[in-house]
């Protein structure tokens, strides 16, 4: 039946279509990939900067159930910088035919793995969040960091300044960003991005890498402070 000259089929076609179209705006798969290039002031591209983003209700990353891996190859921890979710095991694989003795004390996490070739007994479990810096106390110049984050995506960044997050929804964002450069006493770099942006460029300041003073000077602990500054 017509009413006022306005056909009801059409008025409930309309309805229907709207009603679609909001459900698709509220769906989580209402998502796309996002871009994120970290550079310094001078626009200089940084690579190995963790990048997590988080996003209104979103729950943290899963850890994966297969162990992710901190390799030891040619006296170099690989990759330099490893990103995982909370409650991620990791294996310390050293694929070097010396002996490495990797340790930490990282206040997220405090662990050694003495002198060994090969495989370690078991992985080590990182259960809480924070910045975990690696040595060796035998080989001085290998060093390397695992970031622990609860955020629901994140990725470390290539030579070119780029991270890409899967399946971000059109969502408002909160970036952290991290760096081994950042500026003495910063625990990150936080950054707010609106929902209908998926490329941001975000530029850090940072401080020149420490020098390295002699190893014979330095005790245990002095090493792992100079490599966690």
């Amino acid at each position: 039946m017509a009413v006022m000259g306005v056909d009801s089929r059409d008025t409930g076609r309309r309805l229907a279509v709207g009603i679609w179209l909001w459900m698709l705006a509220v769906q989580p798969g209402w998502a796309a990939d996002l871009t994120v290039r970290v550079t310094d002031p001078q626009g200089r591209p940084l690579g190995n900067a963790v990048v997590a983003v988080r996003w209104p209700n979103a729950a943290p990353a899963e850890p994966d159930p297969e162990p992710a891996v901190m390799r030891q190859r040619d006296m170099t921890f690989i990759p330099h910088v490893l990103a995982v979710p909370v409650n991620t095991s990791v294996l310390f694989p050293n694929y070097d035919n010396t002996r490495h003795h990797v340790y930490s004390f990282s206040e997220a996490k405090t662990f050694d793995i003495k002198l060994y070739v090969g495989f370690p007994e078991r992985p080590i479990l990182f259960d809480q969040p924070g910045v975990i810096a690696l040595g060796c106390n035998i080989h001085d110049k290998m060093h390397a960091f695992i970031v622990v984050n609860d955020a629901p995506r994140m990725a470390v960044t290539a030579k070119d300044g780029r991270a890409v997050l899967e399946n971000v929804p059109a969502l408002p964002r909160e970036l952290y960003i991290w760096h081994e450069w950042l500026n003495h006493g910063q625990k990150g770099v936080i950054r707010h991005a609106a929902a209908d942006i998926n490329f941001i460029p975000v530029d850090i300041d940072i401080s020149p890498p420490p020098a390295s003073p002699p190893k014979e000077s330095m005790s245990l602990q002095q090493r792992f402070d100079r490599i966690a500054q």
